[in-house]
């Protein structure tokens, strides 16, 4: 019995493990679907050559960004509407950038964690979203002009 008690452990262990992979992968497999469509949409709008980043901003309406070079390499944005309809390239220099929008929100705001920040559509704006947590685990979002870095919106305790 002594010499099979390994033999059942690192099979129990090998199961755990393999079902624990599965279940990661499977997770992640919208993500990796919505940022291939995304890419495949941005290229076929845009004059998108290099992708560097991918958002899927979720809010009142969903929209997937893709962040990259044009052919010129010029940093772009391409702004999908999960709909498919009125895509929206913006030259990355045209507003904030992300780490600016981080650092605004940190010093403004104060949050205790970063958990997300993305970039998406509000009320036909591109408007960046970023999300935080306090330390009792509640969810803050601040909604931050893309054009001029301005913090439009937050919400707090949720």
């Amino acid at each position: 019995m002594k010499k099979k008690l390994p033999i059942i452990a690192s099979f129990v262990l090998a199961t755990f493990i393999f079902t624990s992979i599965f279940f990661f992968i499977k997770a992640n497999r919208p993500m990796a679907r919505a940022k291939k469509e995304a890419v495949g949409l941005a290229r076929k709008y845009s004059d998108l050559k290099e992708v560097d980043f991918f958002y899927w901003f979720n809010r009142k309406e969903s929209y997937f960004t893709v962040a990259g070079k044009d052919s010129s390499k010029n940093d772009i944005y391409v702004i999908i509407p999960r709909s498919g309809e009125k895509v929206t390239i913006l030259d990355q220099d045209a507003g904030v950038d992300r780490d600016k929008v981080l650092k605004k929100v940190i010093n403004e705001e104060n949050p205790d964690r970063i958990t997300k920040i993305n970039l998406g559509m509000v009320k036909d704006k591109p408007t960046w979203e970023v999300v935080g947590q306090s330390n009792d685990k509640r969810l803050e979002y601040y909604l931050v002009d893309f054009k001029t870095g301005e913090i439009e919106d937050s919400l707090r305790g949720i």
